[in-house]
């Protein structure tokens, strides 16, 4: 169990460079990163650059614990092979690193209904679901309220019909934000969840004033059923930010 810092919320969504994140990351004592796979993190199509991340990141001793899809196309109507080539793109880049999650966030358009949502993405769990299997990774679809799956136990109806390589993303905050029991979540989940994130009940950091997610209860339960991966914190980033980050990786320590 490795405790990572996420790469969109401290690294694309700030405009952090690719080396600030990792700097961000070695300063604060994280063992991993949830890598954007964002074109200013990591272009497929530029070898120098792949290259040069890969060697950045074995010198920082930084594990990837995950990559994170930053096309959120998957529930996207008409986007199908443009979301299928990106997944495959992916899938072939994260052995590079050691990297095992695909970490999906399947947004649902504002003007997409819910049905139509899913059954896109479905269709589009089938069509990459064999290749990820096949390049030794899993794809981990986020749950939230209003998006394609909201809930934890339809999330968890909605991956049963693939196989293991399908799994799932519970962030602590999307659970609790809607109303549901983290402790009744990690029971229900814990042999398809691919990644999960821990953040405070209100998006800021875990375990800071304020923030009334049991997250002992949520890793305890987890690591009862099996759960033997990573956490990722995810929150939205104070002024402060490595000074939060320091704190919340120690707190996320404590939980193991």
């Amino acid at each position: 169990m490795r405790i990572a810092v996420d790469g969109t919320y401290f690294g694309v969504l700030p405009n952090r460079s690719w080396k600030d994140l990792i700097a961000l990351c070695k300063e604060v004592g994280a063992e991993g990163v949830n890598w954007p796979f964002h074109p200013s993190f990591l272009n497929p199509e530029d070898k120098a650059m792949t290259d040069e991340v890969v060697k950045a990141l074995a010198e920082a001793n930084l594990a990837v614990v995950s990559l994170g899809i930053t096309k959120q196309l998957s529930a996207e109507p008409g986007a199908e092979l443009e979301f299928r080539e990106f997944i495959a793109q992916a899938a072939e880049f994260a052995p590079k690193v050691g990297c095992r999650v695909l970490d999906c966030w399947p947004r649902r358009p504002p003007e997409v209904s819910k049905e139509k949502a899913q059954a896109t993405l479905t269709a589009n769990m089938r069509a990459v679901a064999p290749l990820v299997e096949e390049a030794g990774c899993i794809i981990a679809l986020e749950f939230e309220p209003d998006t394609t799956i909201e809930r934890f136990q339809e999330a968890c109806d909605f991956v049963s019909q693939f196989s293991p390589a399908v799994r799932l993303t519970a962030d602590t905050y999307h659970i609790v934000r809607i109303g549901d029991n983290l402790t009744e979540c990690a029971k229900t989940l814990h042999d398809r969840i691919g990644i999960a994130h821990l953040s405070g009940s209100h998006r800021g950091e875990p375990g800071s004033e304020g923030d009334t997610c049991d997250h002992a209860a949520f890793v305890k339960t987890l690591n009862a059923g099996g759960y033997s991966e990573d956490y990722v914190l995810q929150y939205a980033p104070p002024a402060e930010t490595a000074a939060s980050l320091k704190r919340a990786v120690e707190f996320a320590r404590g939980l193991r």
